[in-house]
Formats: structure tokens, C-alpha cells, sequence
């Protein structure tokens, strides 16, 4: 009877540990991926940025950013300079993610480019039971400028 209760206690060890995880392993992808594109140092490039929300329509539109030195200087080709821009940067995109990660939402999903390590998709959705709170952004088109 011993031994059947020490095997018992051995197994579910072992499939408990089947479920431990790496609970830093999504934030690693993040800083991985992160620290791939930071290597590249990239300066002037350009995406497509196309943001899934329950918001204004205008909002939801499809814009091509072009990012120089850190900062957005154009909007689907017209010069910014306010600094009201309604676009992310690569670096401000991680930095968006750690934030709502660290908020515990109910779904978060991010993918990123293998070479370059940006963020290609990004959707949250912060909690269960309500609705029209949930934010995709899709990242296409990305091209260096020069």
C-alpha cells in the first residue's frame, strides 16, 4: 500500500511539474523580441498601423506612420509636428504592451516579426465579462526609409 501511495505522490509531482512554467516567459518573448529590434537600430522606417477597437471610425483607419529618430514625422504622408499623433512607434508599441500586461488582462495575444523583432499583432482584452473594451492593432507594410 506504501508503494502505491509513494508512486501516486511521484506522478502527480511529475505532472505538477508539467504545469510549472517560466511565469517571466511571456515578458522574455517581449524583451527578446524587443531587444532584436533595438540591435537593428533602425531610424527612419515606415508601417502600416491599422487599430481594431469599438472607437471612432477615423480611428480605426489604416494610417502609414513614418517614425524618424523616435519620433512620428508623418502621417499617411502628411508632416507632423504637434505632437498629437495617433500612432505608436515600435519602442512606444513595447512599452504599451508591458503596461497593459501588467494590468493581468483576461486575453492578450502579440506576434512579431522574426527578422526584426517588432510587433506585427497586438490584441487585449481586458476583462472577461465586458464588452467593447477589446484593442487589436495590426502591423503591416514595415519598410526602412533610408
Amino acid at each position: 500500500m506504501k508503494n502505491k501511495i509513494w508512486v501516486w505522490v511521484q506522478i502527480s509531482l511529475i505532472f505538477a511539474g508539467c504545469g510549472l512554467s517560466n511565469p517571466n516567459k511571456i515578458e522574455d518573448v517581449i524583451a527578446q523580441n524587443r531587444k532584436k529590434w533595438e540591435h537593428q537600430k533602425i531610424v527612419h522606417y515606415q508601417i502600416t498601423q491599422k487599430l481594431s477597437c469599438f472607437c471612432p471610425p477615423s480611428t480605426r483607419e489604416p494610417k502609414i506612420i513614418e517614425i524618424n529618430h523616435g519620433k512620428i514625422v508623418a502621417i499617411n504622408g502628411i508632416e507632423t509636428s504637434n505632437g498629437n499623433n495617433m500612432g505608436k512607434t515600435f519602442p512606444e508599441f513595447f512599452e504599451w504592451i508591458e503596461e497593459k500586461k501588467a494590468r493581468d488582462p483576461f486575453v492578450s495575444e502579440y506576434t512579431f516579426d522574426s527578422k526584426y523583432g517588432f510587433p506585427n499583432l497586438i490584441y487585449f482584452n481586458m476583462r472577461e465579462n465586458m464588452k467593447d473594451e477589446e484593442l487589436r492593432y495590426v502591423l503591416t507594410d514595415f519598410k526602412i526609409l533610408d
